[in-house]
């Protein structure tokens, strides 16, 4: 019996065998992941703001999505965008490279990356706009002015520039501005402090003036006073803003530097005893140059137009 029973478990052996020979593995060959690998460490286009978002589509192992935040007014045409750093895995390779160029006019454009062993997976890169709420069209409404000898025994005052009108130049009076715009354009930030920039047009508007800013003053002398009042530069300039304090720099052509807050709707008090109404908003801007009390006049226009202005206020519209 003990001899049957071996003979018959040798025999089922025998066939398992050859079974096993005959017939064919269904499973593929094991792959070194690394042979496989198709995801970019890095990814850089111009006018990108921090690190690109990378994933990949588990679903879809074909598919991937790179985005990234990106300021389009710094780049010049966005049916160019030029790719500024791109980083593969082992062995990989790309149908852009650095130096290459995306078309991001519709939002996104895609390329594709191959692993050594031939596999590929299709990346869509898509942007989001960086937001920097100064952004944007603005018209000026009036030109304000806090200023004054020893506003603390009464001389401050809070005037729209033209409250003394016939004080101004007959050519470019403060109400020339009053149909100008400000259309401030971002063109970059740093990616360290997160401090903005970009450039500033002042557009004179249907007349075509600018505020000349020249002031009669007691005895009818004129002065130039555009070094108090032309804080926001004629035609073209730049503009900094501090990612901190929120201060504002508009810098002109010639590398003038003035700088300001925003003021939003409300009132806002400047002293003590005076205060400001703001509309819709205001660029104040704080004159501490050029100024001195004059007691002997206290009471008078030159007191705040001439001798202490303290802060020049544009009220303005955010279209």
């Amino acid at each position: 019996m003990k001899i049957l029973k071996y003979v018959m478990t040798f025999s089922v052996l025998i066939l398992l065998g050859s079974a096993c020979k005959d017939d064919p593995r269904n499973t593929e060959e094991l792959i070194d992941p690394w042979l496989r690998e198709r995801t970019p460490i890095s990814f850089k286009l111009q006018g990108q703001v921090g690190e690109a978002t990378i994933v990949d589509d588990w679903r879809n192992d074909g598919e991937g999505t790179i985005t990234i935040t990106m300021i389009s007014t710094a780049v010049e045409d966005l049916h160019n965008v030029e790719v500024l750093d791109l980083d593969l895995q082992y062995n990989a390779t790309s149908s852009v490279s650095v130096g290459s160029v995306l078309d991001m006019t519709e939002g996104s454009d895609s390329f594709i990356i191959t692993a050594e062993n031939g596999e590929t997976r299709t990346y869509e890169v898509s942007f989001e706009e960086f937001q920097e709420p100064i952004v944007g069209v603005y018209e000026i409404d009036q030109l304000w002015l806090y200023g004054g000898t020893g506003p603390e025994y009464g001389g401050g005052a809070v005037w729209n520039l033209m409250e003394k009108s016939w004080r101004w130049n007959v050519d470019g009076k403060p109400t020339a501005e009053e149909d100008n715009t400000i259309t401030l354009v971002l063109k970059g930030v740093d990616e360290e402090t997160g401090d903005t920039y970009g450039t500033c047009l002042n557009d004179a508007g249907p007349d075509g003036m600018y505020a000349s800013f020249i002031y009669d003053d007691r005895d009818w002398v004129k002065h130039d006073l555009k070094h108090f009042y032309r804080c926001i530069p004629e035609g073209e300039s730049t503009w900094e803003k501090d990612s901190e304090t929120g201060v504002i720099t508009f810098i002109s052509s010639e590398g003038v530097q003035r700088s300001c807050t925003i003021l939003d709707a409300g009132d806002h008090d400047l002293d003590e005893y005076k205060s400001i109404s703001i509309e819709n908003l205001g660029f104040n801007f704080p004159i501490t140059e050029g100024v001195s009390d004059n007691w002997d006049v206290i009471w008078e226009d030159d007191a705040k137009y001439l001798w202490h202005p303290r802060n020049f206020i544009v009220k303005a519209t955010k279209q």
